[in-house]
């Protein structure tokens, strides 16, 4: 105790540091808040995949070249361009060009220079530009060549740019990076935090500088005993050796109290900014964001701040057609949201580096995550050195994020072999030596099965089990059990749906095999620690087996975002409670909600959750509410009730048509819900009728209180329905086997366990051979500058899509074009703030054309 504190009193030490600059309190996890001058080389850049050509195309950075119809499937090489103006540069300061993620290998030229090449999509990178940089006041040309051959894993490498270009100017001694690691003493309360600060100096002599730093809350405040100390025997006046850099380790102990634990339920982060200056006066500052928590791996389990906890959640595969890999926050911030809503709280999200926007919402958010290398494969290179440069820059970037619990070297490379095992072990060995020893290591394995004992697979290096499965999952793992009885295993993929992708599985309706049943199979198994569904998305893909779509459908959400039936099926086995129930209760409701087992998987204690209960009326508006906190649910307890008055406090119930209630945990997600119809669902409409061969398409709008809905046909006169169509998610349903020539009738009921709303009656078109078949399944239409993406769900028979756009008000027709390319067709140049619509069809290789699609709107972007 008396060393803590001597080391948090002021007048221990020589002078004060220089004050800091105040980070961006709604700003990214990292920052540089003084001392640097950046600017951004984002925009429209020259763009070909000829070199030699002498018209150049022009396409923006950030941005994936494969999500322009013109460059989608392009596979190889390809050429940016751009100029910039020289910055004003003091005779002690240094330029960077940094780049963010070039995917999948960039090779940079500054005007005829080449600086350098980088292997890898995810990591950022860096050049000193500074005597490079014009002087005479002409511009400067940049030049990258993007190459994206590398295959990592069965997603798509979109090829570009993909995260941002600036050129920094900094002073030639900064502060390079930080690395904070907190280490709370549970019985005590109290919490050590050290820095680790890198400070580099590009002169040709020595420089004495001051350092500092201080712990505060997101909000600014400094934490009692926040400041923090050079450990001895470095003083605050630190001399750096020219051309060289020198790390100093700086600390403070909280004391009790003063700070909360990073939790998922309560995901509590802090800055450490620290300070560079010579005297008093400031010259740099970084700063970064961090939580305060522990991580145990048992035998038998994991334990996150002394509690055990057993946690589910999905990998997800970044990029679509429209963004690429060029995800914006709203993308990754939606879809971070519909895992958390279907009970995601620890993944092995993907087996690449991620985006620091996705990692930065995850430590937001309160979802733990595995961060790993693109090493995958059976093919994989196994060469370390090959390797290291990748995963240096991951764990040196990425290694404040409260949110990354353990870090990965590899995914299902041959580790039962020797090539794989002294892989494993050495990236593991310099990732604990040189990199980071406060974190968990592992390596994700898929040849666990074929072993006679522990020696043979590079498992035996790990700090835990990770593994893909998608079979036997039982059997399986309890033999891998014998040979590791020491460790827990996280099952890092599974799934039940199998390799044969079908246009079908890319349907809303689609639900899956059996994969809400697993995680109560693997809750058999108490050293099961968790479990990561394979996916969360569909995904583009090149490879063997993927649908006549490019697509994968592994997802329980579709490339476009809808959430498939899957979904709901997933979200009702990953719930964080085991039940929540409504019945009628004298005057009111009653709520039941059943935790969780002590051995299921999931289960945790669920701390500050509430229930958010609603009556709504036909229209989807709430006509009475209640907002009921909770006690903690500890898995294993006694079911509880909540009574809801509502019927006698003078609420509208004539009104409502359906009771809903969600169990609502800190953040704000609804992570289980219950529905209770009071009344039929309200009337819905039909939108639009397609005719086909034999067929019709019926267009509807979902409503309030409906279950499913059944589209009818009626023989014109007749008044019987003679055929009919079931769908739960889609906003429309085909019909078919109708005959040809025939006049019919169309309604559609929306259903539910209150009963049956039907819409009226209405003529359709009359089905004939000469209309051709149903068209494709249109998905959505999205919004982008200038333009929009039609995306829809095509069949094995299509050869090529006609494509029609128009003036969504007017009707006047705007563009027409044929495209060979599957499941999407970006329609650009169309101005901003522009309302279209869009049709297609679909031409067969028979030479026969679908009819047309319903129509769809949208409008263009600013």
């Amino acid at each position: 105790m008396n060393q803590d504190r001597t080391a948090d009193d002021p007048a221990a030490t020589d002078a004060p540091a220089p004050s800091a600059a105040t980070p961006d309190p709604y700003g990214p996890g990292h920052q540089v808040p003084a001392g640097r001058y950046t600017t951004g080389l984002g925009g429209i850049w020259d763009f070909t995949t000829d070199p030699d050509t002498p018209v150049w195309d022009r396409l923006p950075v950030p941005g994936s070249w494969d999500v322009h119809a013109r460059y989608a499937d392009h596979q190889g090489d390809a050429w940016y361009r751009r100029t910039f103006d020289t910055p004003r540069l003091g005779d002690t300061q240094i330029a960077r060009l940094h780049f963010e993620a070039v995917c999948y290998t960039a090779t940079i030229w500054l005007g005829g220079t080449r600086l350098g090449t980088h292997i890898g999509g995810y990591t950022p990178f860096e050049y000193d530009v500074t005597a490079l940089l014009t002087t005479d006041g002409s511009p400067n040309t940049l030049t990258v060549r993007v190459n994206n051959d590398e295959a990592v894993g069965a997603g798509w490498i979109w090829g570009g740019i993909s995260r941002p270009v600036t050129l920094t100017v900094d002073p030639a001694v900064r502060i390079e990076r930080q690395q904070v690691t907190a280490r709370p003493a549970l019985v005590a309360g109290t919490s050590e935090v050290t820095t680790e600060v890198t400070v580099s100096n590009a002169l040709d002599h020595d420089r004495t500088v001051r350092l500092g730093g201080t712990l505060t809350g997101t909000d600014g405040r400094a934490l009692p005993c926040g400041t923090l100390h050079p450990e001895p025997p470095a003083g605050r006046d630190v001399t750096v050796p020219a051309r060289s850099a020198t790390a100093v380790r700086l600390r403070t102990v909280l004391p009790a109290g003063s700070y909360e634990l990073w939790s998922l339920d309560h995901p509590t982060l802090y800055r450490s900014t620290v300070t560079l200056g010579e005297g008093d006066e400031l010259s740099y500052a970084l700063s970064d964001r961090f939580g305060i928590r522990r991580i145990d791996i048992l035998p038998d389990g994991l334990m996150l701040n002394g509690e055990r906890i057993r946690t589910v959640g999905f990998n997800r595969v970044p990029g679509d057609r429209v963004h690429g890999a060029t995800e914006p926050p709203s993308v990754i911030r939606s879809e971070i949201g519909h895992m958390k809503r279907a009970g995601a709280a620890m993944t092995r999200i993907h087996h690449v580096p991620q985006s620091p926007d996705l990692l930065d919402h995850l430590d937001e958010v309160g979802m733990l995550n595995i961060a790993e290398i693109s090493v995958w494969g059976q093919g994989a290179r196994l060469d370390p050195e090959r390797w290291m440069a990748e995963l240096r820059e991951m764990v040196q970037r990425d290694a404040n994020h409260p949110s990354i619990f353990a870090w990965s070297v590899a995914n299902e490379i041959k580790g039962n072999e020797e090539a794989g095992r002294d892989f494993v072990r050495a990236l593991i060995d310099h990732t604990r030596a040189e990199l980071d020893d406060s974190r968990p290591l592992t390596y994700v394995s898929n040849t666990f099965d074929e072993i006679e004992g522990p020696q043979d697979e590079a498992l035996q290096y790990t700090d835990f089990i990770a593994v893909n499965m998608y079979r036997d999952y039982t059997a399986r793992l309890r033999q891998l059990r014998i040979h590791y009885p020491d460790k827990p295993v996280f099952v890092s993929e599974f799934s039940s749906d199998g390799y044969t992708f079908t246009p079908d599985r890319e349907s809303l309706e689609y639900t899956s095999r059996h994969d809400d049943g697993i995680p109560a199979e693997l809750s058999r198994l108490p050293w099961v620690i968790g479990a990561s569904r394979w996916t969360f998305d569909d995904y583009r893909s090149r490879f063997q087996g993927t649908s006549v779509n490019q697509l994968r459908g592994w997802g329980v959400q579709t490339e476009w975002g809808g959430l498939k039936r899957s979904y709901d099926q997933m979200r009702v086995a990953f719930a964080p409670v085991g039940g929540l129930f409504m019945t009628t209760a004298g005057g009111g409701t009653r709520i039941t909600v059943v935790p969780r087992c002590g051995d299921e998987l999931p289960s945790r204690v669920l701390r500050g959750h509430r229930l958010h209960w609603r009556a709504v009326d036909e229209c989807g508006d709430t006509v009475a509410e209640r907002l009921v906190p909770l006690p903690d649910i500890t898995p294993g307890t006694a079911p509880f009730s909540q009574d809801i008055g509502w019927r006698a406090d003078g609420w509208q119930v004539e009104a409502a048509v359906t009771e809903h209630v969600g169990l609502i945990d800190p953040q704000g997600y609804e992570v289980a819900a219950a529905d209770h119809p009071l009344a039929a669902p309200a009337t819905p409409r039909v939108a639009q009728t397609v005719v086909a061969d034999g067929a019709l398409r019926v267009v509807f709008a979902h409503v309030t209180g409906a279950d499913f809905y059944r589209a009818e046909a009626t023989r014109e006169g007749t008044g019987t329905a003679t055929l009919s169509s079931t769908v739960h998610k889609d906003s429309h349903a085909d019909i078919t086997g109708l005959l040809n020539g025939t006049p019919y009738r169309v309604r559609v009921v929306a259903v539910s366990p209150a009963g049956e709303t039907a819409s009226a009656w209405q003529a359709a078109p009359t089905p004939r051979a000469d209309a051709g078949p149903l068209p494709p399944d249109v998905q959505a239409l999205k919004p982008v500058p200038g333009g929009a993406v039609l995306h829809w769900r095509g069949a094995d028979a299509d050869q090529a899509y006609e494509i029609e756009a128009a003036d969504a008000r007017n009707g006047e027709p705007i563009r027409s074009w044929t495209t060979p390319i599957r499941g999407f067709s970006r329609i650009e140049d169309l101005g901003s703030g522009r309302h279209i619509r869009v049709r297609i069809r679909a031409l067969r290789a028979d030479g026969v054309a679908s009819t047309w699609s319903e129509w769809i709107e949208a409008g263009t972007l600013y």
